[in-house]
């Protein structure tokens, strides 16, 4: 399984735009963040949430062509239902998120959906695998 962390950069750091950073053993990688982009609990979230995702979607085999690159959004809501932080509509056509405003910016929200998209083609989602135990009547 993939690991998914979220760095968020010390305050005072000039700005960058949120970048993606791989790897090299193929385990995973890291989200950076500026500062004031993402908050400490929104860095949280999305290192659980992007891990989690991580179980749908692997990088395409060695040799196969890029798939179509895939519309990724973040919406920023300021309540959300219940406890909720972060949700996803996780589909191969496209992923939608709807979030917490006070966790990220909307300047980082845009920034890491487009990088994300950008990277789409070379990622593919896998079949949702269910188990049954026992016996069926």
């Amino acid at each position: 399984m993939l690991t998914i962390e979220v760095e968020r950069h010390a305050q005072g750091e000039d700005y960058f735009k949120p970048w993606i950073e791989d790897y090299e053993d193929g385990s995973g990688c890291r989200f950076h963040f500026h500062y004031d982009d993402i908050s400490d609990l929104g860095a949280i979230a999305f290192a659980e949430l992007f891990t989690l995702q991580a179980i749908r979607w692997r990088p395409r085999p060695p040799g196969a062509a890029p798939g179509p690159r895939i519309p990724i959004t973040m919406e920023r809501r300021a309540i959300m239902e219940g406890d909720d932080l972060v949700a996803v509509d996780d589909h191969a056509e496209y992923i939608a998120y709807t979030v917490r405003a006070d966790l990220i910016s909307a300047r980082g929200a845009g920034h890491i959906t487009r990088r994300q998209s950008e990277r789409s083609p070379w990622w593919e989602r896998t079949p949702a695998v269910r188990s049954i135990t026992g016996e069926c009547a």
